[in-house]
């Protein structure tokens, strides 16, 4: 099959760009044509600038490995300016974000199948609310990453959808032998977006902290390159990676015993999953799309979000019974190790072609 995707942007590393990155490159290992188009930033005509853009309509291709935090086969190409005219006839046109099903909406047939991956409820954090919301009544075929979206579809836009619950890569994450330092070694990540509630999760090690209980914090992000302004916000000093990717980000998450999540919601939550395939421990928020894996007292601590108490009392209790971080350590292992790219693959490729049969 002839499949292109449709993306916003490519340069972010981001559990939804990891993801979407792994399906191209898995698709084309299994012998189809895949093809990656980003869309370009707005053109203003009253910009002279800008007109070489309108005027000389074209692609720029760049080199796979300018995805330099994961292994990447797929050239990336860059509109000039978003038109349909620049986007090749293919079997599959799957649309990653709503302003790539907003552009896509009117295509013709032959550009391809229309498909919708869901990764996120985006109007819960956009700009324009209203544009998202829209994109989730158009007749595409949709995918989501979660139970959660699936039901959001459902009970609030009434579309169907099918789950494809992101999988961890398990050749670059995995588990190891902990060592004792690792129990007090809590791990989260920085994000400069409210909703992703860093400012939570530091108001809960400092809760933990006034406790004397011994925590000890690790905290990577893409953001910020110089954490002072991190370290003077939050009135302490602690670990930081910068842009932490592959192994490194590996042995981050395994020489720590906990990983501290406290997102108002997610669509998913990849850096959890992955922290937990690698053997560390999950205290958690409820964000929506971690119930497909964050089950609490089983595989995870869970509380309400915008509760750094609540979350608080959580880490406070499994910085405290080791037996309860290597019980939930275990089971959270096991639940992650369920999910499999090859599985997830092959499923994808039946409901492609399964919708061109139909058609």
């Amino acid at each position: 099959m002839k499949i292109t995707f449709l993306a916003s942007q490519y340069a972010r590393i981001s559990g939804g760009n990891r993801a979407l990155f792994e399906y191209a490159n898995r698709l084309k290992q299994m012998g189809h044509t895949v093809r990656w188009f980003v869309l370009a930033k707005p053109a203003r005509w009253y910009r002279i600038d800008h007109w070489p853009r309108f005027l000389n309509k074209q692609v720029t291709v760049l080199s796979p490995d300018v995805i330099d935090w994961m292994d990447n086969q797929i050239p990336i190409e860059l509109l000039s300016i978003n038109d349909q005219s620049l986007i090749p006839e293919s079997d599959i046109l799957l649309s990653t974000a709503w302003q790539t099903a907003d552009f896509s909406a009117t295509f013709p047939d032959s550009k391809g199948e229309k498909f919708y991956f869901v990764q996120h409820h985006e109007s819960l954090w956009t700009r324009d609310k209203s544009k998202a919301q829209q994109t989730y009544h158009l007749p595409f075929r949709k995918m989501v990453i979660s139970t959660w979206l699936k039901d959001i579809l459902k009970e609030q836009y009434h579309q169907e959808a099918e789950v494809l619950v992101t999988p961890v890569n398990q050749d670059v994450f995995y588990r190891e032998e902990k060592n004792e330092a690792a129990a007090s070694r809590v791990c989260m990540l920085h994000h400069d977006y409210d909703w992703k509630g860093y400012k939570d999760a530091i108001e809960t090690i400092k809760k933990v902290r006034s406790e004397n209980c011994k925590v000890d914090l690790v905290v990577f992000g893409e953001k910020v390159q110089d954490p002072t302004p991190l370290y003077e916000e939050a009135g302490f000093t602690f670990e930081y990676h910068y842009r932490p990717t592959g192994e490194a980000l590996r042995k981050i998450y395994s020489s720590c015993g906990t990983f501290l999540c406290s997102s108002w919601y997610e669509g998913l939550g990849m850096p959890a999953m992955e922290a937990m395939m690698c053997g560390t421990a999950l205290v958690t928020t409820d964000t929506g799309g971690s119930r497909d894996y964050a089950i609490n007292d089983e595989t995870a601590l869970v509380s309400p979000p915008k509760s750094p108490e609540a979350l608080a009392e959580n880490l406070i209790r499994i910085l405290t019974n080791e037996s309860l971080r290597l019980k939930l350590s275990e089971n959270g292992y096991q639940k992650i190790k369920q999910f499999s790219w090859g599985a997830n693959c092959e499923h994808l490729v039946r409901y492609f072609e399964n919708s061109l049969t139909d058609k």
